[in-house]
């Protein structure tokens, strides 16, 4: 009998393939040693080892899954060492920053439940803060969060930037170094109901004044905001961006520029209903005076409507909202009331003018008392203008009293009973006059005189052009 010596199935002596699994069988060696020739010592002394029975199929497929099984649990543990490994990860952050890699960066790290962020506004934070010195502080936290189960935090202004644990995972063999961006609890308030306001793509809507909004949790970094209102004077709107830092309690409000501010309105007819934009407000300038909440912008303009005298519609100028301080002009107002102030100002000089001449009569006649008491024009002289016949007629009249033996004057009343401006610069004064006059010739005698004075205007001053008698009574005492 002789084996395969690929299977060890038993074949018959004379086989020379295997049944069992083909393969060529040929001589066996026992079958070789028998057909040569041997010394005799040898056949004497040698014993014939049985045959070694070959190994079967499955203890083949055994071993091969065996092998299998160690060189994949050695393949298994360098990897996930790899995976766990906080230096590795680290690593990979360096390559991803200095690559600029704002995603691949991103994803080195993790979000708490319900926290929102985005790549490019960490990696903007990120190269703020210093990736160098980052990166050397996640190093020393990591060595801290191996070998302790406490948590370590990187602080970021005034707030807890980056928090970096540690947990043991598949059954104790290893530790998984995390490294949490920590987010901020947001909150706006908004100033006005009927706001629509988006926050990184959340849409918000108020229902009150300074109403306050819950935005979310979101890591430190800038975020896009709009708002439009609704229901106002006027369109309000506005859009930006925000920085949200981090703080010592991890909440914060958010700042916005809400662009917000007063005007003070005015028109020359405040009665007039104020249109923003082409629109009425249904309000008048009165109603408006003080206009908030409004947004400088040239764009948008305002304007008035009104009526005028006879019923028309008249619609004022059109100015751009772009100022604290708006006034709305209606053409034929302003015309109205700048002949009005004409005409006022008109009247006020000549109200002026008019005690100025009542003023200069009162000292004419004083030093008119005295030219007569001491016959001399020069006290008079002032009055009238150079080459007129009064001038001449009253220096005559004044001057002949010095051949009037034993005259005397007594003025007692000089009364102004009327002053009315007849033209530009012309004055009529109405007077009532008493006084006593005594000479050796006519003896006592009382005069009563009702007398109109013309003034005129020449280069700012008034002169005596003429001097009517218009009524004299006259007695003897």
């Amino acid at each position: 009998m002789k084996y395969c010596r690929n299977c060890g199935h038993e074949l018959p002596s004379d086989a020379e393939f295997c049944k069992n699994c083909g393969d060529h069988v040929g001589s066996t060696p026992d079958e070789t040693a028998a057909s040569s020739p041997q010394p005799a010592a040898s056949r004497s002394t040698q014993t014939p080892r049985p045959p070694r029975k070959p190994l079967g199929l499955p203890v083949k497929i055994g071993l091969i899954a065996a092998a299998v099984l160690v060189i994949g649990l050695i393949t298994t543990h360098l990897v996930l060492k790899n995976m766990y490994d906080p230096d590795k990860k680290i690593a990979d952050m360096n390559t991803a920053y200095n690559t600029q890699d704002a995603e691949g960066l991103f994803k080195q790290f993790t979000l708490k439940e319900g926290s929102v962020g985005h790549a490019d506004s960490f990696y903007k934070l990120v190269k703020q803060y210093g990736w160098s010195d980052l990166r050397e502080q996640l190093s020393g936290e990591a060595i801290k969060a191996t070998s302790s189960a406490a948590s370590a935090n990187i602080i970021e202004t005034d707030g807890e930037f980056i928090s970096v644990t540690s947990k043991h995972v598949l059954f104790g063999l290893y530790k998984d170094v995390n490294f949490t961006i920590l987010p901020t609890d947001l909150t706006v308030k908004v100033p006005l109901k009927n706001t629509s306001f988006t926050f990184d793509g959340q849409k918000f809507t108020t229902k009150e004044d300074n109403e306050v909004i819950e935005l979310g949790k979101y890591i430190p970094g800038d975020y896009a905001w709009a708002y439009e209102t609704k229901g106002s004077l006027m369109p309000l709107s506005g859009k930006g961006t925000s920085l949200v830092e981090s703080t010592e309690d991890n909440a914060a409000k958010l700042d916005i520029d809400w662009n917000l501010a007063d005007m003070t309105l005015g028109s020359n007819d405040e009665k007039a209903v104020v249109y923003i934009d082409g629109k009425s407000t249904k309000k008048t300038v009165a109603e408006l005076a003080d206009l908030y909440p409004v947004q400088f912008n040239k764009d948008i303009s305002i304007h008035a409507v009104t009526k005028d005298s006879k019923g028309k519609e008249v619609k004022s100028d059109v100015v751009p909202m772009d100022k604290g301080t708006l006034y709305l002009t209606f053409d034929h107002i302003a015309k109205e009331q700048e002949a009005q102030e004409k005409s006022e100002e008109a009247k006020r000089e000549q109200s002026a003018d008019e005690d100025w001449v009542r003023s200069l009569y009162k000292e004419f006649r004083n030093d008119y008392e005295r030219a007569i008491y001491y016959a001399d024009f020069d006290y008079i002289e002032q009055y009238f203008q150079d080459g007129t016949a009064i001038r001449r007629d009253y220096a005559k009249f004044v001057n002949d009293h010095s051949t009037i033996p034993g005259y005397s004057y007594n003025f007692m009343l000089n009364d102004v009973t009327s002053v009315k401006t007849v033209a530009a610069g012309k004055v009529e004064l109405y007077s009532f006059e008493t006084f006593d006059f005594y000479s050796y010739e006519d003896g006592d005698l009382n005069y009563e005189r009702q007398k109109k004075y013309v003034f005129v205007k020449v280069n700012d001053q008034y002169y005596i052009e003429s001097i009517t008698d218009l009524n004299t009574k006259k007695r003897q005492l």
